[in-house]
């Protein structure tokens, strides 16, 4: 390959730019109180989430969550406005209404039988102002601030390599003596259709 390609391609993948459908927005705000290798500790603020609770098998499930949620901040609620970092957008009745990208990161959750995704929302929305939601199946919660232990990892994700990196997680934790305090959960970086190759993934478990 030429050195110009060879560069090119170099910074495309280190840019992480929408050409290979890695999502541009607000991550949700924290301080890192340890890094070790591929684990860390962070303190996360408080935030409000939105949810969208579906049911299936886990990629098809939380396929479906992401687009409920995208739907919902691309202006599928009752005011008819975008829901981003930038100023929201009115939707005309009858307008196609432009697609708006999550923020930073969203989360997957087994609870109940019943996956749940979840998408931060940006800081400037209360729940006094975010928009009542269409789909009834998004729910809202506020979430405190929390001491969150981390693995990270890229390519490709499965139900069971979310497992077997949430062991790993739990075991590291306790090694430094963290106590975990929830279930774990697969926090997503990118959009389903990004590439898989180049794809940022972690898994969370809160801890005291």
């Amino acid at each position: 390959m030429k050195p110009l390609a060879t560069a090119l391609l170099t910074a495309i993948f280190l840019s992480g730019c929408s050409l290979l459908g890695q999502r541009p927005g607000e991550e949700a705000l924290y301080a890192t109180l340890e890094i070790e290798n591929n684990f860390e500790v962070r303190m996360y603020e408080p935030l409000i989430i939105a949810q969208a609770a579906t049911e299936g098998p886990y990629l098809m499930a939380t396929r479906a969550g992401y687009n409920k949620l995208t739907a919902y901040v691309s202006g599928n609620n009752q005011a008819k406005q975008t829901i981003s970092v930038n100023p929201p957008i009115t939707v005309a009745d009858g307008a196609k209404a432009p697609r708006v990208e999550l923020t930073l990161p969203y989360y997957e959750e087994n609870v109940n039988g019943m996956w749940l995704t979840s998408v931060a929302l940006p800081e400037a929305y209360s729940l006094a102002t975010l928009p009542k939601p269409m789909d009834d199946s998004i729910t809202f919660k506020v979430l405190p601030r929390l001491k969150v232990a981390v693995i990270n990892f890229q390519g490709y994700r499965s139900e069971n390599l979310i497992t077997r990196k949430a062991e790993a997680l739990e075991t590291w934790a306790r090694q430094k003596n963290l106590k975990p305090s929830s279930a774990a959960r697969s926090v997503i970086y990118d959009s389903p259709w990004a590439v898989p190759l180049i794809r940022r993934h972690e898994v969370h478990i809160n801890v005291e």
